[in-house]
């Protein structure tokens, strides 16, 4: 992993657990991003708008592997 991205992929990885839901349906709708910003604080990482980019690429990436929302399903 490159450095660059070090920051990103353990505060993704830390919010495994910060997913909002679609209430009826039950799909994955992305990131809580209050929770994202607690554990990026309790993680001592700075927020960024690039370390933001990069977060919300993976959330795009994780949304299409897992199949859920705005992917396009």
């Amino acid at each position: 992993m490159r450095p660059v991205n070090a920051d990103a992929v353990r505060l993704f990885l830390a919010c495994a657990t910060q997913w909002r839901y679609a209430p009826m349906s039950g799909e994955r709708l992305g990131l809580d991003y209050g929770g994202v910003r607690a554990a990026a604080a309790m993680m001592r990482i700075r927020p960024s708008p690039d370390l933001f980019a990069r977060l919300r690429e993976m959330e795009r990436e994780a949304l299409t592997a897992l199949g859920d929302s705005r992917t396009g399903r």
